[in-house]
């Protein structure tokens, strides 16, 4: 069953991939986004040894949490792009204020995290896979980067 679901993810991914053959620069990296999303699914299902039930109840609970993330590192690299451009005329009460704004989100980012929100995701993998998870992601991550060393190696002269 987990070989099925990840022969249709990446199915999926590759059928969505060779329908843009004239995109534009954004959208490949969109495509690239979601062809590395779909495999890490694919990954994390299979390291996990997720059923089908378990991956119905998992990945919108974990996918939340995920985008909840992501919304607000992009809050703080907003907030970061606005100090930058009014750096030179700040004064030490609004840089203060800046200061304050991005510890503020900097506790939200940490309170955000699939670790802090642990609970929900034991409730439906346990603590042993939750574990496995955490290693999972961290093997993945350094698997595209290896990848992306090596293809980015190729180019060189």
């Amino acid at each position: 069953m987990k070989k099925y679901i990840l022969l249709i993810t990446i199915l999926i991914s590759t059928i969505g991939m060779a329908q843009s053959p004239d995109s534009d620069k954004r959208n490949d990296r969109r495509m690239d986004k979601e062809k590395i999303e779909a495999l890490a699914v694919a990954y994390i299902t299979e390291q996990l040894e997720l059923t089908p039930d378990e991956a119905t109840k998992f990945w919108p609970v974990f996918n939340e949490i995920k985008d909840r993330h992501q919304k607000l590192e992009r809050k703080k690299k907003v907030l970061i792009r606005e100090m930058e451009e009014e750096f030179e005329t700040l004064t030490d009460a609004s840089a203060l204020t800046y200061i304050n704004k991005i510890a503020d989100l900097d506790n939200l980012i940490h309170g955000s995290s699939y670790e802090q929100n642990r609970s929900k995701i034991i409730e439906i993998i346990g603590a042993k896979r939750f574990l496995k998870l955490m290693k999972a992601e961290m093997d993945f991550r350094r698997k595209m980067l290896r990848e992306f060393k090596k293809r980015k190696g190729k180019g060189r002269p």
